[in-house]
């Protein structure tokens, strides 16, 4: 992937489901950008990611890093993919979750970017925990390997005050070392904050109802006879 190229591409996405149906879907993310994708249920959040994600047949082209998910393992090994509810062995650690995720990615655990406190102690069986924690567990899981796209599903539903906060401070430092990361959510209120999130996409009835970039977007200049789009 060139320097400054677009690391996810998503053109004309579209999936049927009977009467109801993904329509046309398009949007482009830059590196280090954190995109709240909202709409109320049903309005195809969910159905975004898993296509993104290369977990069921669509139309169109969707490509990470310059390669097309349909390609196989080499566009999906930089995806990582939560989705509303993760199912985890209620038998096995926090710390066997975390090393079979790493065994199956070929990383090291010794570079989780977890701010300490965020799990429990590592021995914790996942059977104990609360569904919030439980949910911190999948994040964690998530960030194992260091993806370069991140498909959250409604990421802090479960999460107290505190886990929120722990999980937008992680996420935006993530963004700041080139991570990208697309946060369903219900409302723009609910989902990642304004002090994260730099750009909007809106969905209804499985279509794109506004797309752009955020104003508090300041790192960037923006050179002359160039302005920034304002989600709308």
């Amino acid at each position: 992937m060139a320097d400054g190229a677009p690391i996810l591409e998503v053109e004309g996405l579209s999936k049927s489901f009977g009467s109801w149906s993904l329509d046309d879907v398009a949007f482009v993310l830059s590196p280090g950008r954190v995109a709240s994708l909202t709409g109320a249920n049903g309005s195809g959040k969910s159905t975004v990611l898993r296509c993104i994600a290369g977990l069921t047949r669509f139309e169109g082209t969707v490509r990470v890093c310059g390669v097309p998910v349909d390609d196989g393992v080499d566009a999906r090994r930089h995806l990582a993919y939560i989705p509303q509810t993760v199912a985890l062995p209620a038998t096995a650690t926090i710390g066997e979750v975390l090393e079979l995720f790493a065994r199956l990615r070929g990383a090291d655990l010794d570079d989780l970017p977890i701010p300490d406190g965020f799990l429990r102690p590592w021995s914790t069986r996942i059977g104990t925990l609360s569904g919030g924690h439980r949910q911190r567990v999948a994040l964690a899981a998530a960030f194992v390997g260091s993806p370069r796209v991140l498909l959250l599903d409604e990421p802090v539903a479960n999460l107290d005050e505190e886990g929120r906060t722990f999980f937008w401070d992680l996420l935006s430092g993530l963004r700041d070392e080139g991570v990208t990361a697309l946060v369903a959510a219900p409302a723009f209120s609910s989902g990642a904050p304004a002090a994260v999130a730099d750009h909007s996409i809106e969905l209804s009835d499985g279509k794109v109802v506004s797309s752009g970039p955020l104003l508090r977007v300041v790192d960037e200049p923006v050179s002359s006879g160039d302005e920034e789009e304002t989600a709308t």
